[in-house]
């Protein structure tokens, strides 16, 4: 195979090759370029320095020029090129079907072999760019010697220190990547390059014996790509070409900087640093030093901003070379001061999100082989060590005890021990024990003012030393120990400069230093912008962020997901403890009952077979009262925040339709139903609707075409002010459904003592809404004002002016609720609304059970039910209810102070919540006086939804606030009330106007120089574009999630945006199998060992992705571990599901409170601050808008209050400190003004 100088270059089954020298003007230097390719091309010039590229010159030499074997087989051509006072040799391997696919033979590794030696022999950096499927198999074991003899060469560059630099192309496998490909001293692979040893084919028809199913299921995402092989600690970098450059030239730019960096050669024109004024500490200064707290601080700068501040060139190298990435640890080359160095450093990060990529602070085993890699490069080629310190230790996980953390800490300080080259170090925040010392090793060591370098933390030497009596004084004396115990260990700078362990102390100002802004670098700071780069390269500049490493794709079913977020973050989760006690995974047995014997007709039976107005008479003339059971619907709602699911909700109506059929209704759907089954319950409303339907469909449904198509029966039809025009197209509508309109007359005060609302007053609104085609006349008292000596004169009013049916709706709020009913039973009421007993009383409705007891056997009794035939259905609804406990309101009795404030039922329990979530439960007697003194201010108006939540939204924002109701008339107060944005929809009369209108003092307070609505509110209103928002949700994320969009969905949409577009991610988030959880699992989640099972539609929707399951019906899902905390808090979380294991990685949360984003100056009217904790609704305004004073910043809402953030002075936004959807708490930064 050998060939003579005079053979054809052209040998058989070889590729062209050729060889380039490069040589300046003067001849005292000629390195090699050897480009090794499938065919023949023309040598490009790497122009690696164009100061110097009008100097060069190319010119021909001979073949005899070169040593005998390195001609063979090759076309020469010459080009001269510095690199900045070094020269480059580059062989390169190509890849192409004509030249045995790229594959390394006998006589490339012998032209690859003398190009090393070339090098070595001129001391010549070598390049080699690999594109190669491996060692040649045509050529047997000798091509496989090939390996062994370029790294022969290989080791005997790198033992005389030239520098060795390969670069990956696509594909590097084989022969080629397992020897010089990877062994290079700096590993540069072009993006998503595909690089390995095995080839995919090979494992796939070895270890998977050829099926692909199972090999698509295990491969990891990203298998095998440049970005996968940096992910794992095997590349230093990958190059991307910048806008308008090819794959190619941004290579060629990186390995500028790469050798120069290397061969030590100076930037140009090389500068020194400049000085920095050497300011002597203040006494301020050195005792605010004495304080390892400040050492932790989120916003100090750290070793990344010094980078940033004071290196020119920086080029990072990642990876321990080996198995594994640290974003702990960030190093590689750069210059300080024209010098090359070797410069690394721990980094934590100034955000949670990068504090927790880079482990906070803590360097894992790869973190310090990555540094040994560093400080083996630095020997090698002669580079000073930079080494910058802040961490609090070495990481303390089970994974770095088995990768062997001590090894790597001992390893490298016998390296450090041993080197040569001189390191500096500088401890920059926290130096934790044997974790900093790992890196920080220097024969030089400086300290600033403010660090600190330790064995032990305080806080760990305390709690060895602390003795305590109580929880109470180690609360108070654990801080003061640490401190003390800081200065006993002699931690801090000063200290340790005495005592010889620092050289050189670095004092911090008291005051006004972060990682934006830092004096001790003013010297570098004062350099002009084009000093500053004149040296960093573009290949530098384009350089981008690290990403995340790849992971193998092991993602477990999304309801496996879901389970473990209640298990972890759970506000009642069972893991933690926070369930019901004994709570079960199993929901309680529905009971046998034997059904109650129905009469022949049924309110049910007429509406169907003879219309509403039919339906109407037959209640009319019926003996005895009849009654809705609002357990399903109003009671939930008052009780249990209306948290009460479907699925339990469905038994219930199938026992009521058993022992209620001779009821007027079942009311179950309205109020809350749609805001919270989709907001919280992530379940359908309508298809809620349609289960009860179904459950039971002997007993009217009480709640408008969508609504009547699926189930409702009886429309219960209200306006919060009365208003019998804002009600008459509901009214219409439900006439032509040919469902039941009952009309409501809403009734507050006390129509014996008010002057505003009287017996004539609710006579006109009853006799108005008769003619507007009522075909029942509903009573809702709201708040359960209805006093029993009042019910008579109601009744008599009513009849007065309609004969029409009578409908009682009331709440128990005041404990007087039952006799008023009674009352309401002899005045000649005909229907009355009750809860089973379990489930009444409080701000629920009365005892249905009570009711019966009291009327049986008189002309009142409602026909066809006992007390006691309805014990099972009562008992089923205990047992619910004891699911259901955490969302206990916390009213243990009735209280006649409704009276005096007249919060409605529901209301009352949602502002009992909305206290507790505010952190105000303290001020809850003044949130009920209040409520009072706002309905006062507002003139006394009807309180119903939405117009008490207006009222409850502004009582409670006074209170948080510290004002009183008065102070929004105040003049003085002009300014200080950043007004909810229902109160401002209030008095714009977006809601309508009560009959006697709002005072103009209030209304002008609110609406400043605004004008009320002078139409009904909803005239004004555009159509809604129903094609169009079927369209886009069908288009859009809905269709994919929930296949059909129905009319259904698109009402839900446009009555409830964003709440509808929340269900819609939920549902693809946490997958439509939630419905069918038990309820405790719903809630609470599981213990370890707990298991439970469900049968879905498809149960390949349970399993991991690309798993397709065994198409079993009944799948058992079993908590197995929840493992401990690591450190940052990551928890795996293991299930067996259908008998295979779904682990989740889960970040515990060790502080109950989310927000730990920056707060409002006190004071400061340039920091605008939010005025109470909630979430971030909407951000109005962005970075560079003109804000005048008083304009809407942002709205932040709690529990459905809206609250408008105003600024205070006018104007510009310079910062904006918040995000919609993300949560803040009083006082928090919302955005940052500038004048």
């Amino acid at each position: 195979m050998m060939s003579s100088p005079g053979r054809s270059s052209r040998l058989p089954g070889l590729p062209v090759s050729e060889i380039s020298l490069f040589r300046r003007t003067s001849p005292a230097a000629a390195p090699l370029l050897i480009t090794h390719r499938s065919h023949l091309l023309s040598s490009r010039a790497l122009s690696l320095s164009p100061h110097h590229a009008a100097a060069e010159q190319a010119h021909r030499i001979d073949h005899d020029d070169l040593d005998a074997p390195v001609r063979r087989g090759c076309l020469s051509r010459c080009a001269g090129l510095q690199l900045r006072g070094a020269f480059l040799c580059r062989p390169a391997h190509g890849r192409d079907r004509q030249d045995e696919g790229g594959s390394l033979g006998q006589a490339e590794g012998e032209k690859i072999t003398r190009a090393f030696e070339y090098g070595l022999e001129h001391r010549l950096p070598v390049v080699v760019q690999c594109r190669s499927g491996g060692a040649r198999m045509q050529e047997g074991t000798m091509s496989l010697m090939q390996m062994a003899k370029v790294s022969v060469a290989v080791d005997a560059l790198r033992r005389e220190g030239v520098p060795f630099v390969s670069v990956l192309s696509d594909p590097t496998y084989g022969g080629v990547s397992a020897s010089y490909a990877m062994q290079a001293d700096v590993r540069v692979a072009v993006g998503s390059a595909r690089i390995g040893f095995a080839g995919p084919a090979v494992i796939l028809n070895t270890m998977f014996e050829m099926d692909q199913s199972k090999f698509d299921v295990a491969c990891p995402e990203n298998f095998q790509s440049s970005e996968y092989v940096k992910a794992h600690g095997q590349l230093d970098l990958i190059v991307e070409p910048g806008e308008g450059q090819d794959a190619q030239e941004a290579v060629e730019e990186r390995l500028q900087s790469i050798v120069s960096l290397l061969f030590g050669s100076g930037s140009e024109g090389g500068k020194g640093d400049p000085p920095a004024p050497a300011v002597p500490p203040t006494k301020e200064d050195m005792e605010a030093a004495l304080d390892y707290t400040l050492a932790r601080k989120i916003d100090r700068y750290q070793a990344q901003d010094v980078m940033s501040e004071v290196l020119e060139d920086f080029i990072e190298l990642c990876g321990d070379g080996k198995v594994s990435d640290d974003f702990c640890l960030k190093g590689g080359l750069a210059r300080i001061g024209g010098t090359p160095v070797v410069v690394m450093g721990t980094v934590k990060g100034h955000t949670p999100g990068d504090m927790q990529a880079a482990n906070y602070g803590m360097p894992s085993p790869a973190g310090y082989r990555t540094a040994l890699r560093l400080f083996q490069l630095a020997e090698r080629f002669g580079l000073p060590v930079v080494t910058l310190v802040d961490t609090c230790g070495a990481w303390p996980s089970f994974e770095a005890e088995r990768d062997g953390q001590s090894e790597a800490i001992a390893t490298n300080l016998t390296a450090m021990a041993g080197l040569k080259v001189p390191i500096v170090t500088l401890i920059m925040g926290e130096g934790g024990s044997g974790g900093a010392l790992g890196v920080g090793m220097g024969n030089r060591v400086g300290m600033l003012s403010r660090a600190y370098f330790g064995v032990i933390s305080p806080e760990g030497a305390a709690s060895i030393l602390g003795r305590y009596k109580d929880d109470a004084h180690k609360a108070e004396q654990f801080p003061k120990d640490c401190q003390e115990l800081a200065t006993a260990q002699q931690i801090y700078a000063n200290q340790l400069k005495e005592i010889g362990v620092v050289d050189e102390v670095i004092w911090e100002p008291a005051q006004g230093e972060t990682h934006e802004h830092f004096p001790i670098m003013a010297g570098f700071d004062s350099l002009a912008p084009e000093e500053r780069s004149s040296a960093v390269s573009a290949a530098a500049a384009a350089s981008k962020p690290r990403s995340r490493p790849a992971r193998p794709s092991t993602k477990p079913s999304k309801l496996a997901t879901f389970l473990a977020e209640q298990a972890i973050h759970g506000e009642r989760s069972a893991h933690k403890g926070r369930a019901p006690q004994g709570m079960t995974t199993t929901p309680p047995a529905i009971p046998d009952v034997k059904p109650t014997e129905a009469a022949g007709e049924t309110a049910k039976s007429v509406l169907d077979a003879k219309g509403p107005e039919a339906m109407a008479a037959w209640v009319r003339q019926k003996r005895g009262v009849m009654v809705t059971d609002t357990t399903m619907r109003d009671a939930h709602q008052s009780l249990l925040a209306t948290r009460v699911r479907t699925v339990d909700l469905v038994e219930g109506a199938k026992l009521a339709s058993q022992l209620l059929g001779n009821a007027f209704s079942l009311e179950m759907w309205g109020g809350a139903t749609f805001d919270v089954t989709y907001r919280f319950l992530n379940e359908d409303p309508w298809e809620r609707l349609r289960q009860i339907r179904a459950a039971a469909p002997n007993i009217c449904l009480q709640f408008v075409r969508l609504a009547a198509k699926n189930g409702i029966d009886v429309f219960r039809v209200f306006d919060c002010f009365n208003d019998v025009e804002q009600m008459r197209v509901c009214i219409e509508a439900v006439r032509k459904a040919g469902k039941v309109a009952e009309v409501c007359v809403c009734y507050t005060s006390d129509l014996q003592t008010s002057s505003i609302f009287t017996v004539d007053y609710y006579k006109g609104v009853a006799k108005s809404a008769a003619e507007a085609g009522a075909h029942m006349i509903g009573i809702k008292d709201m708040a359960g004002l209805l006093k029993p000596r009042s019910a008579p004169l109601l009744v008599e009013a009513i009849r007065s002016v309609t004969d029409l049916p009578i409908h009682f709706h009331t709440h128990a709020t005041s404990s007087c609720s039952l006799a008023t009913a009674l009352e309401m039973a002899r005045a000649g009421c005909d229907v009355i609304d009750f809860a089973t007993a379990s489930m009444a009383d409080c701000t629920s409705q009365p005892s249905l059970n009570g009711f019966l007891a009291s009327t049986e056997g008189s002309e009142m009794a409602p026909e066809g039910t006992g007390y006691l035939g309805l014990e099972p259905y009562d008992v089923y609804w205990s047992r619910v209810r004891d699911m259901y406990s955490p969302f206990e309101n916390g009213m243990k009795s009735g209280t006649a102070r409704v009276f005096d404030h007249q919060i409605p039922g529901g209301q009352y329990s949602n502002l009992m919540v909305q206290c507790k979530s505010m952190g105000i439960w303290d001020k809850w007697e003044g949130v009920l006086d209040m409520y009072r003194d706002v309905n006062n201010l507002f003139g006394d108006i009807v309180k119903v939804t939405p117009s008490s939540k207006c009222v409850g939204d502004l009582a409670l924002y006074l209170v948080t606030r510290g004002l009183k109701a008065s102070d929004v008339t105040d003049p003085a107060k002009k300014g200080q009330v950043d007004f909810p944005d229902s109160v401002v929809g209030l008095l714009e009369g977006r809601l309508g106007f009560p009959h006697k209108g709002f005072p103009d003092e209030v209304s002008k307070a609110v609406l400043g120089d605004k004008k009320p609505l002078t139409t009904r509110p909803s005239a004004a209103l555009p159509p809604a574009d129903f094609a169009a928002v079927k369209a886009k949700l069908r288009e859009g994320k809905c269709g994919q999630v929930l296949g059909e969009v129905t009319d259904e969905l698109v009402v839900s949409s446009l009555l409830y945006p964003k709440v509808f577009d929340d269900y819609v991610n939920e549902m693809d988030k946490s997958s439509t199998l939630l419905t069918s959880l038990p309820t405790p699992v719903f809630w609470y989640g599981l213990v370890v060992g707990q298991e439970f099972s469900i049968c879905p539609a498809n149960p390949a929707d349970l399993l991991k992705d690309g798993d397709d399951g065994d198409g079993a019906t009944e799948v058992k899902i079993r908590l197995e571990r929840v493992g401990p905390a690591k450190k940052g808090g990551m928890r795996t979380v293991s299930f067996t599901v259908g008998g295979a294991v779904q682990n989740v990685e889960i970040k515990d949360s060790v502080s109950g409170n989310d927000f730990d984003g920056p707060m409002a100056g006190a004071g400061n009217a340039l920091e605008v601050g939010s005025p109470m904790p909630g979430v971030v609704e909407k951000v109005l305004v962005e970075v560079g808008s003109s804000v005048s004073e008083g304009e809407v910043v942002a709205v932040v809402s709690a529990m459905k209050m809206e609250v408008q953030v105003k600024a205070t002075t006018a104007g510009t936004v310079a910062s904006l400190a918040v995000e919609e959807g993300g949560k803040v708490i009083e006082g928090a930064l919302i955005a940052t003004l500038k004048e």
